[in-house]
């Protein structure tokens, strides 16, 4: 029989290990050192190119607040066309973009009247901080923006929330903290349910989530929330404001049928989904443009109570 100081000692060593890999992981996904590289979409791609040559020339103002923690938070306000506007859209980029990425989302709706304000998220773009976490500090983060824009540009503004990826996590985890009344409207563009799935599906290995305890250990010992127990879709019962999805049917890291469920199982009245059968994860923009503008301006005009007069 093996000694009993041996057995600790090879059961000391596994953990090292497994805390090391764990740690890896941790550094890469988590406290990343945060994303500067210009985000993710080209601004020389032929279909984004005119709405970044939109956003260079557009009146605009760079803004900040800083979230709970005291990190600096900064975005971008752009006003209306209209002075007399009295509607916002809060446009949220996904895991690893920036607030520009979103230029293309911002043209639509500033062509309908909206006031717009893009953020940085925590850790992205010109924001400080060194980590995300997936949604679940970024939600509290988007409400202190929220109050942000009614403190400073209209106390009775009416408030689209519109976000892609981790950023539509984040617009949904917002439902979560008693949220304004002003919002009036969610738009989320290929959501994740949870971030477990997503976790391992990205490293593209099963046995990765061997590792989500240790990675949930490290961010709750060092950020204080538990990376498993983000849940997206628990959220989205906690809230009737009235959410569209959008979601693209070859989304293999975000099925599409996890979000169908959660549109399926939220309270809001108005609700629904618009599928693109041939988009890949946070791509059916790209794919049907034209389509969804239609789509979601009929349902502001619905929505807002309002008939919009688009931009000449």
């Amino acid at each position: 029989m093996m000694d009993p100081k041996y057995i600790i000692l090879i059961i000391a060593i596994v953990l090292f290990i497994y805390l090391v890999i764990s740690y890896i992981i941790y550094s890469k996904m988590i406290r990343h050192g945060g994303f500067r590289n210009g985000g993710i979409v080209k601004q020389t791609d032929p279909f984004f190119a005119p709405s970044f040559d939109w956003f260079s020339k557009v009146v605009k103002e760079k803004v900040h607040i800083h979230g709970y923690d005291g990190t600096k938070l900064q975005g971008f306000y752009i006003p209306s066309y209209n002075e007399q506007s009295t509607l916002t859209a809060i446009i949220l980029h996904g895991y690893s973009g920036q607030n520009t990425d979103m230029a293309i989302v911002a043209q639509t709706y500033s062509d309908l009247g909206f006031k717009i304000l893009l953020p940085d998220l925590r850790g992205h773009g010109l924001s400080e901080g060194e980590f995300s976490t997936f949604g679940h500090y970024e939600s509290y983060d988007l409400k202190k923006w929220i109050h942000f824009i009614l403190r400073t540009y209209g106390e009775t503004d009416q408030i689209l929330l519109h976000g892609v990826s981790m950023g539509a996590a984040t617009v949904l985890l917002s439902s979560l903290h008693d949220l304004p009344s002003n919002v009036k409207m969610r738009v989320v563009d290929s959501p994740y349910a949870r971030v477990a799935p997503v976790f391992i599906r990205k490293v593209k290995n099963p046995l990765a989530i061997i590792f989500l305890p240790g990675l949930s250990f490290l961010t709750y010992y060092w950020h204080h929330f538990s990376l498993m127990n983000i849940n997206v879709a628990k959220a989205v019962k906690k809230s009737s404001i009235p959410t569209y999805f959008i979601h693209g049917m070859k989304d293999e890291l975000c099925p599409y049928k996890q979000t169908l469920q959660m549109m399926e199982s939220s309270p809001a009245s108005d609700k629904d989904i618009y599928t693109v059968l041939d988009a890949k994860h946070a791509l059916s923009y790209t794919l049907e443009k034209p389509k969804i503008d239609e789509w979601l301006s009929k349902i502001i005009v619905k929505i807002f109570d309002l008939k919009i007069k688009t931009k000449k």
